[in-house]
């Protein structure tokens, strides 16, 4: 019945457990006829090979060589493949991987395997598996596989910028600032801790690329005369699967030139920063541009998978004493605060009821855009949560001497007055503050300040639509750091507009 039982099964419900019974049986002088009855049992040419001795007589004439076929499984990060024959009556048998390295020679039911390289990201080989058997021919199979490579990411990011809000052009950044243009381009990837960075690889010849979703003049980053003098990229680089020397390129498609730096020395494992100077760090002075390549240094060497990973390329703001949206034409922008512990973030409610002059003087015939505070937003006497304060940094001369000016207006409708009377009060802080709180909690450190309490109504309703002018003048601080501050005290609504700075 045992025998019986052989025969009905066919070669491909053979696995390695049946393989070594057949070994035994071999040696005990029945081999011969199991042999047999798989090969009778087996209807399809195709699932394997069979090759009879060569002589009727030597060692192992009493058996018979079988190759069924061979598995070739990818681990780890793609390109390790395990190549497992399935074999009968064989010595050894020698997998040539098909990759230009050396055909590597393994022992009957035994598996080999080979670590592909990580040039390329995907791919075809052809793996050729011979058997070799004392006495019988060479049984040959061949199968194409396809190696997808994947590049085992570093799980470490540098620290964000900390620029304060409004202050940092923002490329490729995870600080939430708002202004600049979002970069695309390399492969996203996200750490645990929700920082995301951009990965390049293949830079042996591949370079890797970020587009900009609008282009970049450098001049006017920020605002309408109000740029960047500097750029910073931070970038990884573990030399064994990586690069040692690092090119940037600055690419301006309108004008087709390209501004270059090259041969930049990365340190091996660690996260590597650059600040360049667009004015004189690159190959020409920078005036605008709408990519970033990233490429091999001229000098450099590519090892393994050549994979860099990129983080925070942003541009920090150009100091001086330009107020940027001082004629809030662009709403809010550059007045909000970042953080305000218990407080409103939100610096003022945008109104159209401004000034009939532009920031420049001029009489526009009509009303323009203007910041305004209603009751429920007012601070001093009414602070509440609810209560709103607009900020803007600015960092000027050290001990120079300027002056804060704006326009001002007060609706004169009935309301409960605060003590002293209704009021918008304008200032200047000599620091730079995080939290918004501090900021107010500072107000009597201020070094320069004005409380403005004509109330003729909207800026429409005063003599020549203009409202009220106000200059106050202030010593900047030791470190050139101060910041112009508004709020309102006030039942009823009250407006600003045209705020600068001007030098003394």
């Amino acid at each position: 019945m045992f025998m019986l039982y052989q025969v009905q099964q066919t070669l491909a419900d053979i696995n390695k457990q049946k393989i070594n019974k057949i070994m035994n049986l071999l040696k005990k002088g029945i081999g011969a006829l199991l042999v047999i009855g798989l090969i009778i049992s087996c209807d399809e040419e195709d699932e394997f090979t069979r090759v009879a001795p060569e002589a009727s007589s030597g060692p192992g004439s009493s058996t018979t060589a079988v190759f069924s076929s061979f598995s070739a499984e990818a681990s780890g990060d793609g390109t390790i493949v395990t190549v497992s024959p399935l074999t009968v009556g064989v010595d050894t048998y020698v997998v040539d991987f098909g990759d230009g390295s050396s055909p590597v020679t393994t022992a009957q039911g035994e598996s080999t395997t080979h670590d592909y390289s990580n040039v390329e990201a995907t791919a075809d080989y052809t793996i050729t598996v011979t058997t070799k058997a004392d006495g019988y021919a060479d049984i040959v199979k061949t199968q194409d596989i396809t190696v997808d490579h994947t590049v085992e990411s570093i799980d470490i990011a540098p620290d964000s910028p900390t620029g304060k809000l409004y202050n940092i052009f923002n490329i490729y950044t995870d600080s939430g600032y708002p202004i600049g243009s979002a970069g695309s381009g390399g492969n996203e990837v996200t750490l645990d801790s929700g920082n995301t960075l951009l990965e390049f690889s293949r830079l042996h010849s591949d370079t890797g690329v970020v587009e900009l979703a609008d282009e970049v003049v450098v001049a006017d980053a920020f605002y309408n005369g109000v740029g960047a003098e500097v750029i910073h990229f931070d970038v990884y680089s573990d030399f064994a699967t990586g690069i040692d020397k690092l090119k940037i390129t600055l690419v301006d498609g309108t004008n087709t030139v390209n501004y270059e730096i090259d041969d930049l020395d990365l340190t091996d494992g660690e996260w590597t920063s650059f600040d360049f100077d667009l004015a004189s760090d690159f190959s020409s002075p920078v005036s605008q541009f709408d990519s970033i390549i990233f490429e091999l240094g001229a000098t450099g060497t590519a090892n393994d998978h050549a994979t860099i990973t990129v983080d925070n390329i942003y541009m920090p703001r150009t100091t001086g004493s330009t107020v940027i949206n001082g004629d809030f034409e662009d709403g809010q922008d550059f007045w909000k605060w970042e953080t305000f512990t218990d407080g409103e973030t939100n610096p003022f409610g945008s109104s159209s009821d401004g000034s009939d002059f532009d920031i420049d003087g001029n009489d526009t015939g009509g009303k323009t855009r203007g910041a305004k505070w209603s009751s429920s937003q007012s601070g001093g006497e009414f602070r509440s949560s609810s209560s709103r304060y607009a900020y803007q940094e600015l960092i000027l001369t050290p001990g120079a001497n300027y002056v804060l000016e704006y326009q001002y207006a007060i609706k004169d409708d009935s309301g409960t007055d605060p003590i002293g009377g209704r009021n918008v009060v304008g200032l200047i802080l000599g620091e730079h503050f995080d939290d918004g709180a501090d900021a107010v909690d500072s107000i009597g450190d201020n070094i320069g300040y004005h409380e403005g309490f004509i109330a003729e109504g909207k800026f429409s309703d005063t003599t020549d639509d203009f409202g009220t002018l106000v200059q106050i003048p202030f010593t900047a601080s030791d470190n050139g750091e101060v910041a112009v501050m508004f709020y309102a005290v006030t039942p009823v609504d009250a407006y600003i507009d045209n705020v600068k700075v001007i030098a003394q």
